[in-house]
C-alpha cells in the first residue's frame, strides 16, 4: 500500500472513531463522496450486528436466551378487546441474526423452532413484517431463508397469522399433508392430532391437500377429517375463532374431551376421565382466562353432568 493511501485510512479510521482533529485534517483532501470513505463507513456502521452474529449458538441456545426477553405487545387494532389480552411479545432477535448470516457468510439452511409454553400466548413477529400468535402448547418452524426466495413455515398447534403482503413471495403455512398459500391476509389454523381446521377473517388464502384445493373467503371455515382427509367448508363468525388470542375461547355444543384438551394447555394441568362416555358430552359458553381455573371449573359444573376432581397435578372428571 501506497504511503499516502496508508495515512488516509488512518485518518477515516480516526474520523469514524470521532476524532475531530484528523477530521478537520481529512477535510481538505476529501469528502463523504469519496469512494473509500464511503465503503469504511458501510463497515463501520455493520460492526455491532457482527458482533451480535458471532455471539451466536445452536438454534436451541439462541432460543433460550431470546426467550428471556418476552414483553408484552400493543394490541392490533382491529379488536380493540386484545389490549387486555395476557400475551408476551417475542422480539425474536433469532430472526434478524439469521437474515443477516445468510446475507454476509452463505451458510447452509437452517431452522428455527419457536414454542409457546403452555399457560401462555406468544407473539412473534418475523422478519417480513408478518405477525404471528401462538396459543399455549403450539410452535412454528421456519427457514434461515425465509423471505429470501419464498416465505414458508410449518406449524403446530394453533396460530393466528396476520401475514403482511407481499405480491412477489406468497406466505404458505404447512400443516402436515395440507398447505395454505397468501399474500397477505388474516386466519386463524389449527393443527392437532385429531382437529385440523382453517378460518379466514381478511382477505382471501388457498387451503390445498394432495391435489385438491379450496379458495377462501372471509367467514369461511375449512375442516378436514382426522382419518379420511375430506375437506369441509362452512359458514362461520370468524371473530369468535380469534378471541383465544384475547383470553377468551366461545365453544358451542363442544364435546367435553375437546373442551378439557384446551384447558389442559391453557392451565397446563392434565385431565382424566373416569368413565369413557363423559368424553362425548356436549357444552356451550365461554371460557375466559383471566378466571382462575376452579372458576371455570365451578361454571362447567353448574350443568350438572360432571363434576370435577384434584388429584395432585391432574383433575379427575366424574359424573
Amino acid at each position: 500500500m501506497e504511503k499516502n493511501d496508508s495515512h488516509k485510512f488512518d485518518l477515516i479510521a480516526s474520523i469514524l472513531h470521532g476524532d475531530e482533529t484528523d477530521q478537520e485534517q481529512f477535510v481538505t483532501g476529501m469528502t463523504d463522496s469519496d469512494q473509500d470513505f464511503t465503503d469504511a463507513q458501510r463497515i463501520y456502521a455493520l460492526k455491532d450486528q457482527v458482533v451480535q452474529l458471532g455471539k451466536l449458538g445452536p438454534e436451541d441456545l439462541a432460543w433460550q436466551k431470546v426467550k428471556t426477553r418476552i414483553s408484552r405487545q400493543r394490541s392490533i387494532g382491529w379488536q380493540k378487546w386484545l389490549r387486555y389480552a395476557a400475551v408476551f411479545f417475542a422480539a425474536l432477535l433469532l430472526t434478524t441474526a439469521f437474515q443477516l448470516g445468510n446475507g454476509w457468510f452463505n451458510e447452509k439452511e437452517t431452522f428455527a423452532t419457536v414454542m409457546s409454553p403452555r399457560g401462555q400466548i406468544t407473539s412473534l413477529t418475523l422478519f417480513d413484517g408478518s405477525v404471528v400468535w401462538l396459543n399455549s402448547g403450539s410452535t412454528i418452524r421456519y427457514s434461515n431463508r425465509f423471505g429470501k426466495e419464498k416465505r414458508e413455515v410449518t406449524i403446530d398447534g394453533e396460530a393466528l397469522f396476520e401475514v403482511h403482503k407481499d405480491l412477489q413471495k406468497s406466505f404458505v403455512v404447512n400443516m402436515g399433508h395440507s398447505q395454505i398459500k397468501v399474500l397477505g391476509t388474516v386466519f386463524n389454523a389449527k393443527y392437532y392430532p385429531t382437529e385440523k381446521e382453517v378460518v379466514l377473517l381478511e382477505g382471501e388464502i388457498e387451503y390445498s391437500r394432495e391435489g385438491k384445493s379450496v379458495v377462501m373467503k372471509p367467514n369461511d371455515r375449512v375442516r378436514e377429517h382426522p382419518n379420511t382427509g375430506k375437506i369441509t367448508v362452512d359458514r362461520v363468525d370468524a371473530s369468535v375463532y380469534s378471541s383465544w388470542i384475547g383470553g377468551k375461547i366461545f365453544f358451542d355444543t363442544e364435546s367435553l374431551e375437546d373442551l378439557s384438551l384446551r384447558l389442559e394447555r391453557w392451565y397446563d394441568i392434565a385431565f382424566v376421565f373416569e368413565k369413557e362416555k363423559i368424553k362425548s358430552y356436549k357444552f356451550t359458553g365461554v371460557i375466559n382466562k383471566d378466571k382462575s381455573l376452579d372458576y371455570t371449573l365451578n361454571i362447567i359444573q353448574l350443568t350438572n353432568k360432571v363434576k370435577f376432581r384434584k388429584e395432585r397435578d391432574k383433575i379427575i372428571i366424574t359424573e
